[in-house]
């Protein structure tokens, strides 16, 4: 009896061992910006988007990105950029840190052709999340990602095998979903912005749209790498979802500048300044009693003509500076121009907003294109980007149920560092995003926190 429970043991063991070999041959584990070992003809690439924008908006792709981008890690592949996509024009306005397609299909002819791109191979959500199952395993070279409406950053989270590459991959904390999103997001955009080859605009003639801010900084912002720019004390985000915006209408139309003016004289316009007032107003007193020294883009004398970065013990001198983006440019100039209003804000904010003449929706990529000024698709990065440059970012949205949009929640989750992440002590987060929601009748509108991922306890 005693050998029989011996045999049973070391039987178990084996086919235990057995079943974690066969389940690690499929978690290939490798950074997709670093070189492997595989042979040309054994190269696996992932896609992303389709060309045009496949009629999804820009939060709703970069929400899913981490998902995809450890699908990539964990099958062993390459990701590449669709040219034509929305994920393309985004590249073609900052530094990505993936190559586009034309490039990369001119060194492999044979895997990178028209036959396969017409037979790529679309992955569904579900072949995604539940890929360490088994169940939906993809043998195909080549595949492509388009898609996504919410986060699924967490599907690797819940195996031992592919929670230890990402580990190892990212260098974050066993479990920690929220550093591993930092990490596939700054591997995507890097930074600096572009010059466009199609704009007849020059990044002379876009730093001279953006107000608000020394001409030192508005120069590093578009130059620097991401990580090197100068960071943003606060932004304020309004998602009114005017329908124009929402379906790329005319912003001449009539019916469009009276539900504009409709808001803009409605008692929800009223209370959702008068919540960002307050809220800037602590930023302004938590700001000035903070002792220690704080560094920042001096302006010269006329207000743009900075001479550099330089520190001073004195934070009575020192702006605050407070990014304004929404979907239509006139909520924006009578925001700053209600804040302004109040001297505590106005003596100590400086409020940063790119001029532009309408703000455009991306799921509509070629009627974006076609903008009259040429340059609505850096106008729609530039809020993103800068968003993500933010220490606090304060959100609305119409009808709000205490969700961010995509646009602003995943210009959140870019900015931080490989610490463990930590809400209420602030810790790899570079970014923190609180939400303004309209509460149950008789409360007053209140801020929350953006929802995250916890971390997972896996030791």
């Amino acid at each position: 009896m005693h050998a029989q429970v011996i045999l049973c043991l070391i039987l178990t063991s084996c086919l235990g061992l057995w079943a974690y070999r066969l389940r690690d041959e499929h978690v290939l584990c490798r950074d997709p910006a670093m070189g492997g070992d595989a042979h040309n003809a054994d190269r696996r690439f992932l896609l992303l988007g389709k060309d045009d924008s496949g009629s999804a908006g820009l939060g709703n792709l970069l929400i899913f990105f981490p998902a995809v981008y450890y699908y990539a890690v964990i099958t062993g592949r390459h990701i590449i950029v669709n040219d034509r996509s929305l994920f393309g024009a985004v590249c073609r306005v900052v530094q990505c840190g993936f190559p586009f397609l034309d490039e990369v299909r001119l060194a492999f002819p044979n895997i990178l052709n028209n036959n396969t791109l017409s037979l790529i191979r679309e992955l569904k959500v579900v072949e995604i999340t539940r890929y360490m199952d088994q169940s939906h395993a993809v043998s195909s070279k080549l595949v492509r990602a388009n898609w996504g409406i919410t986060s699924k950053s967490d599907w690797w989270v819940w195996h031992n095998i592919s929670s230890h590459c990402v580990q190892r991959i990212t260098g974050c904390i066993l479990g920690d979903i929220m550093c591993a999103e930092r990490h596939a997001y700054q591997r995507l955009i890097r930074g600096p912005f572009l010059s466009a080859p199609s704009s007849s605009l020059s990044m002379l003639d876009r730093e001279s749209r953006i107000n608000g801010t020394p001409r030192s900084m508005a120069s590093a912002i578009l130059s620097l790498p991401h990580a090197y720019a100068p960071r943003i004390n606060a932004a304020i985000h309004l998602r009114n979802q005017f329908s124009h915006f929402e379906t790329s209408n005319s912003m001449d139309s009539v019916g469009y500048r009276q539900e504009v003016s409709n808001w803009l004289n409605s008692s929800e316009r009223v209370d959702v300044f008068a919540a960002m007032e307050m809220q800037l107003r602590r930023l302004v007193r938590s700001t000035r009693s903070r002792p220690g020294v704080d560094r920042h883009v001096l302006s010269g004398p006329d207000g743009r003509g900075g001479t550099g970065f330089a520190a001073s013990d004195s934070r009575e001198q020192l702006p605050i500076y407070v990014y304004i983006a929404s979907d239509d440019e006139e909520v924006k100039a009578v925001m700053v121009k209600e804040l302004m209003g109040d001297r505590s804000l106005a003596d100590a904010v400086q409020f940063v907003r790119l001029s532009t003449p309408g703000v455009y929706h991306t799921k509509n990529l070629k009627q974006l294109k076609r903008a009259p000024h040429g340059d609505a698709m850096f106008d729609v990065v530039f809020d993103w980007y800068m968003l993500s440059l933010t220490n606090t970012i304060y959100a609305w949205r119409k009808g709000s149920s205490g969700m961010p949009s995509t646009f602003v929640h995943s210009a959140q989750k870019l900015s931080g560092t490989i610490d463990r992440t930590d809400s209420e002590k602030g810790s790899g987060m570079g970014t923190r995003g609180l939400q303004l929601v309209t509460p149950a009748r008789g409360r007053e509108m209140h801020f929350v926190p953006f929802w995250m991922y916890s971390v997972v306890d896996l030791e």
